[in-house]
């Protein structure tokens, strides 16, 4: 076979422009040229396999890929394009091959030694590190090698079920505290290694006493040493420690929060009978004079940090809580108004004090208020003014309880006209920057929600809080907050257009597709618009095959720079993304509208079941409890009185919910549908039993008898196909109880009875309505499909070739087009109505005929954004009808 050395270096550089320009076919061209020339080359086999895979010709690909792996090659040019192909594909059994081989080939290669190492470790093979790092440590003598080793043993360690007590944990131990004995030992990431390995066994004395000793040197800064010493001595229970060095630091450093939240749990946790320790009040009085002295000492800076000053807070609370201590201290009232005092005007104020905040009584309440709103408003407020009078008022919203819903009306006026006001100090912000009184009209908004969860009929609350926040929306173009809020109430509405534009306007990248879509994603196939629904699942699900991809890297790298601290916080990510509940989320959502997509072709709609992966649709109860959720629901904050998140409050149902029943419903689904398609298939009766379990499970859970009913329609249908496969010949067959068949119909027409209605006005309940009857009659038609071939007669086909119907099914068949029919005269008035719609008209009709008396406030502006609203309204609902309707239509044709 021919090295890279044998072909000429001319002829290959136009075959690499070829790949870097994207143009794959001139690059195959070229690389066959080459081949006619010299039919041995490797170089070129591989470099066509890269120009393969590019184009989509994987199988190709890999077999040219295999053919050079079999030639055992060393060259790096030629293993560098082969493992493009290998890599794109995670084939890590293949790369690993291909190292080791090249490394046997050429055992003093370091390179090729270190290549083949990170093999196993992007396959996460750990015994398989274990050997391979001791025989690069046998091998070439790096102190760096040893410490490999010793990290693989210790993360065989932590896979292991008897965690730090194994056998590999001690083995660990023994290895790096001989490293440590003979000098080895010289890195602080060695260091943390050492202490990791301790730590996890419980042994926090000789932990310390490593740190104490000339190990710990290895600490880049004296603090750092000192923290580890505070926190290995608090897991030791030397809590005296934690008093001094937690004293030392905070003398070094102010304002050091974590240090005052040690220095406070020592006072409450250390023995009173320690040497030279006085009674626990004495320590408390200590711990306030300190914190007096820390106050006036960072007042004459010309920032004042805030660490002080929330010490004070977090001591009050504590003093209200613990049991015994008679130490007289400032009222929460006293500590918070100080507070306030200090830092009313710092964007962080309100999330500061939350915590106490809680903690007071409706009466300490309305006095802190009064307190923290004596200050008089200057006549031309500047831009702290307007931040402090906004965390007044979230205070306010927080603390107080609700007014009347006449006052609530009032004070949303006086929140927007505060916000108009101040509209003017921003106006030579850069157009990233938020508005300075942004917060003013979403404590309005957070009003607006409240009014709507009273009485959920009353959608023009909805519509005015939209109008609110698109209003702020016009200054603040980048304000995720106002975005969030936005995404949620056009959803409300039944409104995905306006919603995935501001969804796709977050930029969301990289982990926040798992941790942030979830906001505009859940339940999105309920809208009728499956193609945007799809391409938002498979464009948030790009995170998942980015994990796979990019972790793994970025655990090559922790080992090549010895960053081993790095390398247990790598793969805890990578483990959590890889089990992240959301995933299974999208893979479930992305079937569900997959299905309604290719159904009515029943052949295609068969082909797609018969390739979906089966690992991808676990449903036992063990896989669920293994799911990671990773949502985060603390971006939306909520300043009114309620404990439920705002999300929540405008949902009327917990936000996001729990999916554990769903995911088990949405996996055995597909199951049951293929085995229907094909009449076929092992498992099928485990399926439907499993599928019946968890339907009466999920009516103890959060999903509602609606969304539960097309499911009852494929159990009641797919009881009947079990039974006509059971049926041995076709007379058998004919015998078969179809009754059942009557009943979907009933429940079919009570879906119907529901969305058939004289309204046209829609929102996110209508069309999901209008999507579950779809689903249940879709469910109905794939069903009797699979039924025609076996009730036909004997197998018989018509002239158009398509299986001759049995007379028992042709009552239920017209029944189901019945159906359909009506449905679809339905959509087609709703979509009239639409049609006809003037914005003018509908913006009316959401808002009221009268406007709020805040909307007179925004003048000619207010009446601008509410016939935007209206539009964007009118459009996305009239997409959501017609993609239905020609949903409807093509189950009619056929």
């Amino acid at each position: 076979m021919a090295s890279l050395t044998d072909v000429q270096e001319r002829r290959l550089r136009p075959i690499y422009d070829a790949l870097d320009s994207y143009s794959y076919k001139q690059a195959i061209q070229l690389c066959n040229k080459g081949l006619k020339k010299q039919g041995d080359a490797l170089i070129l086999k591989a470099l066509k396999a890269v120009a393969l895979d590019r184009m989509g010709r994987e199988d190709e690909a890999f077999e040219l890929c295999d053919e050079v792996k079999n030639a055992k090659p060393v060259d790096e040019g030629i293993l560098q394009a082969i493992m493009m192909v290998y890599r794109a594909h995670q084939k890590h059994a293949d790369i690993i091959a291909v190292y080791e081989s090249a490394y046997m080939q050429a055992p003093k290669n370091e390179e090729l030694a270190n290549h083949w190492f990170m093999a196993l470790t992007r396959a996460d093979d750990r015994k398989s590190m274990q050997q391979g790092a001791m025989k690069l440590q046998k091998q070439f003598k790096d102190n760096r090698y040893l410490f490999w080793t010793i990290m693989t043993v210790w993360l065989q360690a932590k896979l292991d079920n008897a965690g730090g007590q194994s056998i590999l944990a001690t083995l660990a131990e023994r290895m790096i505290v001989k490293a440590a004995q003979e000098g080895r030992l010289k890195e602080y990431e060695a260091l943390q290694l050492y202490l990791d390995i301790l730590v996890t066994q419980g042994k926090f004395q000789e932990a310390l006493d490593v740190v104490k000793g000339e190990l710990g040197g290895l600490c880049k800064v004296e603090t750092e040493r000192k923290r580890i010493i505070v926190d290995l001595s608090k897991s030791a229970g030397r809590w005296e420690d934690v008093l001094s060095i937690s004293k030392e630091l905070l003398v070094a450093s102010p304002d050091d929060w974590l240090s005052y939240t040690n220095y406070l749990e020592a006072i409450f946790k250390v023995k009173l009978d320690t040497q030279n320790l006085s009674s626990r009040d004495d320590l408390i009085l200590q711990f306030q004079r300190f914190i007096e002295e820390q106050q006036t000492k960072v007042l004459g800076d010309k920032h004042v940090k805030r660490g002080p000053f929330l010490a004070a807070l977090e001591l009050g609370r504590q003093l209200n809580s613990e049991q015994g201590v008679t130490v007289g201290y400032k009222t929460m009232v006293e500590l918070i108004a100080n507070y306030f005092e200090q830092f009313g005007s710092s964007i962080s104020c309100f999330d500061d004090l939350c915590a106490y905040l809680k903690r007071l009584t409706e009466t300490d309440a309305a006095a802190l208020l009064n307190r923290i709103s004596a200050k008089p408003s200057p006549t031309k407020p500047s831009v702290a003014d307007v931040r402090r009078s906004m965390n007044v008022e979230k205070i306010r919203s927080y603390c107080m309880p609700l007014p009347s819903e006449e006052k609530m009306h009032a004070t949303v006026s006086t929140y927007v006209k505060a916000y108009k006001d101040t509209i003017s100090l921003g106006e030579q912000f850069d157009e990233r920057e938020l508005q300075p009184g942004d917060d003013y009209l979403l404590l309005a908004v957070h009003i607006l929600i409240q009014l709507y969860s009273r009485d959920r009929d009353r959608k023009n609350y909805l519509a005015e809080a939209v109008a609110v926040l698109e209003y702020g929306l016009q200054r603040s173009k980048f304000n995720f907050q106002i975005k969030l809020l936005l995404i949620r109430l056009y959803f409300e509405l039944g409104v995905f257009q306006r919603m995935l534009d501001l969804a796709a306007s977050l930029d969301v990248k990289q982990i926040q597709h798992d941790t942030l879509s979830f906001l505009f994603t859940d339940d999105l196939e309920l809208l009728g618009c499956p193609e945007l629904a799809l391409r938002s699942f498979i464009k948030a699900m790009t995170i998942y095959a980015s994990n796979e991809r990019e972790t793994p890297e970025m655990i090559v790298q922790a080992f090549k720079y010895g960053t081993f601290s790095k390398i247990p916080e790598f793969i805890r990510f990578r483990d959590r993304v890889r089990r992240s509940l959301q995933h299974s989320i999208f893979k479930r959502q992305l079937y569900r509208v997959e299905i309604l997509r290719r159904f009515p072709d029943i052949e295609n709609l068969t082909s797609y079941l018969q390739i979906l992966d089966e690992d991808a649709l676990q449903y036992s109860d063990n896989y669920i409890e293994t799911l990671s959720d990773n949502r985060d629901t603390s971006l939306m904050p909520n300043w009114l009185p309620s404990t439920q998140p705002i999300g929540s409050i405008i949902r009327g149902s917990k936000f996001p919910r729990k999916r554990g029943e769903w995911l088990k419903l949405h996996a055995i689904i597909p199951l049951v549908l293929k085995a229907m398609c094909t009449m076929n298939s092992s498992g099928w009766e485990l399926q439907h039993a499993a599928l019946k379990e968890v339907v009466d499970q999920c009516r103890t859970a959060d999903l509602d008898s609606e969304e539960l009913a097309p499911v009852e329609v494929l159990i009641k249908l797919s009881g009947v196909a079990l039974q006509i496969r059971a049926a041995e010949d076709i007379a058998r067959r004919e015998t078969v109880d179809l009754s059942p068949i009557d009943s979907v119909l009933s429940d079919l027409r009570a879906l119907l009875s529901k969305v058939t209605d004289d309204k046209w006005q829609l929102s996110y309940e209508k069309l999901r309505r209008y999507t579950l009857l779809l689903e249940g009659c879709s469910y109905a038609g794939i069903a009797l499909a699979s039924f025609v071939p076996s009730l036909g007669s004997a197998g018989k086909k018509s002239k158009a070739g398509k299986p001759i119907t049995s007379p028992k099914l042709a009552p239920f068949i017209t029944g189901l087009q019945s159906i359909l029919s009506d449905f679809h005269k339905e959509l087609a008035r709703c979509n009239s109505e639409i049609s006809n719609c003037k914005p003018q008209l509908l913006a009316t009709d959401m808002f009221g005929s009268e406007p709020a008396e805040w909307m007179n406030i925004l003048g000619d502006e207010g009446v601008t954004i509410r016939d935007f609203i209206a539009t964007q309204v009118l459009a996305s609902w009239k997409a959501s009808v017609q993609s239905l309707m020609t949903a409807t239509k093509s189950r009619i044709d056929n």
